[in-house]
């Protein structure tokens, strides 16, 4: 039997969070979906829970060392070999919690071995022969001597079969293996790594603790070791609506990306005629999937605005495309569809138009013909934005890069090709990046339109 207590305000929350849990599973979600969340929980989870114990990698920096297996210049190997041994640690709780085994103290062990190697191989899931004060806290974890009839209690419990909540065992596992604190380091990665697994064992996404949780993590820590768990559930209750927020985003992406598109695109192959265009058909779900992106947003943000600030955000209808515009879009620059937003001080009107590109940018394929914003530049653009991107289907290609790229594509498509010099100047600075949703698209283009055209006009 464990010795902790919680409060019963906690309960309405709790019961959200199974109806929340309830709703996720009746999702279906595709595996690249799936894949994408679990790479996302892996990097920051990688990152955050390092960070809190003091690692000094960014989290571009964890991506790049997890990944790419990249040294960063400056860092520490301890900080490189803590980010890859959590990373696989992860990979080692994910395969655990998918089996039906029983989870026991053995399993700790191992998962803190993985935790620590390469860094520490003498103390690697060997419970501490030393006796230990933990910086910060009255608490004083239990002799070393002790240490291992404390781990069987706690290891039995956690065999054991629970009545609580997933969400209160998880928080009861982590307060409780923290207060033995069982190792002479990496004691709060593994616990982190405990309270994870048995989320995941009840189907429940995931949490990653930020760094920027630390002194709330260690509050609650502290009011654990008088067997108070209320604000470590309070925490991971928290931490886990950011969790179901990345799952419900992902799901309503589906649900107005994807969805929509195959089921137009099934409309399309059963009555489409034998001569229609297949790239002109992935275009154009492309297209239509951006604008509808685009028009949810824009009205979900004028529904939240204040009636105060008085601002009207429009998207103007799509066009009904044919194949006989699909001719002429594949030769030169076509009008689309425009965004509007208008308030008391000013007025913005940008178009999106279609284009085509035969120059000198490497990596950046524009055929299909690409789909680009063109209208007012503001002096204090960000150095990076979207500039354009090309349908692939409900996915698209996207460049990104600053205003002065915007201009050299203009230029270079404004002069016709027997005119270009034979060495044309160097570009500016670019980036291309693959499968992005036109969710993500249309969150970039009114982020830049509200940010650097909206309100600098009106200040």
């Amino acid at each position: 039997m464990h010795r902790y207590r919680w409060s019963e305000s906690i309960e309405p929350r709790l019961q959200q969070a199974t109806e929340r849990m309830r709703r996720l599973r009746a999702t279906r979600m595709p595996p690249a979906a799936v894949q994408s969340l679990r790479h996302w929980f892996r990097i920051h989870h990688t990152y955050n829970s390092n960070a809190i114990e003091g690692n000094r990698l960014t989290l571009p920096e964890t991506r790049a060392v997890v990944e790419d297996g990249i040294t960063i210049a400056g860092k520490s190997l301890k900080d490189h070999f803590e980010a890859v041994n959590l990373a696989h640690a992860l990979d080692f709780v994910e395969a655990l919690a998918s089996k039906e085994t029983v989870l026991g103290e053995r399993d700790v062990r191992e998962m803190h071995g993985i935790v620590l190697r390469g860094i520490d191989p003498e103390n690697a899931g060997v419970y501490r022969r030393i006796n230990v004060r933990i910086g910060g806290t009255e608490h004083v974890p239990p002799e070393a001597v002790r240490v291992p009839e404390e781990m069987r209690k706690f290891g039995e419990w956690l065999a054991g079969a629970k009545n609580e909540h997933p969400l209160v065992v998880c928080a009861i596992a982590h307060a409780w293996f923290e207060t033995i604190h069982p190792f002479v380091d990496g004691n709060g990665r593994t616990g982190r790594l405990i309270a994870n697994l048995l989320l995941m064992r009840e189907q429940y996404p995931a949490i990653v603790l930020l760094v920027e949780d630390r002194a709330r993590y260690y509050t609650a820590l502290d009011a654990s070791h008088s067997g108070d768990i209320t604000p470590m559930v309070e925490l991971t209750l928290d931490r886990l609506d950011q969790s179901f927020e990345e799952y419900e985003r992902a799901s309503r992406e589906i649900l107005k990306v994807q969805e929509p598109a195959i089921e137009y695109l099934a409309k399309r192959m059963n009555t489409a005629r034998v001569n229609t265009s297949p790239e002109f058909m992935q275009w154009r779900i492309g297209l239509e999937s951006l604008h509808d992106a685009l028009e949810f947003m824009a009205q979900s943000l004028t529904r939240r605005i204040s009636a105060e600030v008085r601002v009207q955000l429009t998207v103007t209808p799509r066009p009904q495309l044919t194949e006989q515009d699909w001719g002429t879009i594949k030769r030169k620059r076509f009008p689309l569809f425009s965004l509007q937003a208008e308030s008391s001080l000013c007025r913005v009107n940008m178009e999106l138009q279609s284009n085509v590109y035969s120059g000198s940018l490497p990596g950046w394929k524009a055929y299909p013909p690409v789909i680009y914003l063109r209208g007012p530049s503001g002096e204090n653009e960000p150095p990076s934005r979207f500039v354009e991107a090309v349908p692939t289907g409900h996915l698209f290609r996207v460049l990104r890069g600053s205003k002065d790229l915007a201009a050299y594509l203009w230029q270079e498509r404004a002069t016709p090709s027997e005119m270009r010099g034979q060495q044309p100047p160097p570009p500016p600075p670019y980036q291309v990046e693959v499968d992005v949703s036109a969710t993500q698209i249309a969150t970039e283009i009114w982020t830049y339109v509200i940010d650097h055209l909206i309100l600098p006009a009106s200040s």
